[in-house]
């Protein structure tokens, strides 16, 4: 989500340039117009990954333009000064504790924050899709949470017992009440659809997820070599280190290696 604090003179952005725009004017004194997740971890490449994907970027060629075009987005609001460098010692919790102080108008987080900024005093925000690149593109983003199995074992007795766990679990009403409870997407869409209506600020999410995609699709056991070149990537870019083009080029051969 792009989570904003609220402020007549500036519009929600929708496109990147809109959001380099909105960054650059809400920075002042003791406030950065953006933050968001660029540590040297799988939570920096998570982040990273609507970005890459919004723009046509594919994790299977990292040194693509397209994915130039998407690590030079973070790096110009590095740059201009409408990011803070710490970005890439900031965790998810880290960029949040930033938005709720008042020191960045505009964070990239998850759902999962909502209930504490509900809890945050005198705090007004709004949640709005991540901006794309060009206007009329649908953000990608990457799925998250966690998948309910029932595994094989030799007693079919309480596969049978477990597989009605979870049948109860997934009854529309029940996946109402457990989204309410843990801010999650419901996998049905027709209790999505509900569910955005009676939460508003989870309505960006439960759009988000009709184009989302899983981080591990098209790679599988390879996805960790790729998201470590990612990350690496995002670093030496956003430290100066090297070119976006660069250090792109050196995430492709890390993600190869394996």
């Amino acid at each position: 989500m792009l989570a904003a604090a609220a402020e007549a003179e500036v519009a929600v952005p929708r496109t990147w340039d809109e959001l380099r725009t909105a960054a650059q004017k809400l920075t002042r004194p003791g406030r950065y117009g953006m933050a968001l997740d660029a540590n040297a971890g799988f939570e920096g490449t998570w982040q990273f990954m609507p970005f890459l994907w919004s723009n046509g970027g594919d994790e299977t060629r990292l040194d693509s333009p397209q994915a130039a075009q998407a690590l030079r987005l973070w790096v110009d609001l590095v740059k201009s000064g409408s990011m803070s460098r710490s970005v890439l010692n900031w965790d998810q919790s880290d960029v949040h504790d930033q938005f709720v102080a008042g020191k960045a108008a505009m964070m990239v987080n998850g759902p999962w924050r909502i209930h504490a900024m509900e809890q945050a005093e005198n705090l007004h925000w709004g949640v709005a899709p991540l901006p794309v690149p060009r206007a009329g593109l649908t953000p990608v983003t990457p799925l998250g949470g966690e998948v309910w199995t029932v595994p094989r074992t030799a007693s079919e007795e309480r596969q049978e017992k477990a597989a009605r766990v979870l049948a109860c679990l997934n009854a529309p009403d029940n996946m109402l009440t457990l989204a309410k409870q843990y801010l999650t997407v419901p996998s049905r869409s027709a209790v999505a659809a509900r569910y955005a209506e009676q939460v508003p600020s989870m309505a960006a999410f439960v759009r988000s997820v009709e184009s989302a995609r899983s981080r591990t699709a098209r790679l599988g056991v390879k996805w960790p070599a790729a998201a470590t070149g990612i990350y690496t990537a995002i670093q030496s870019a956003l430290t100066g280190e090297q070119t976006p083009e660069e250090a792109l080029k050196r995430a492709q051969q890390i993600a190869t290696r394996s």
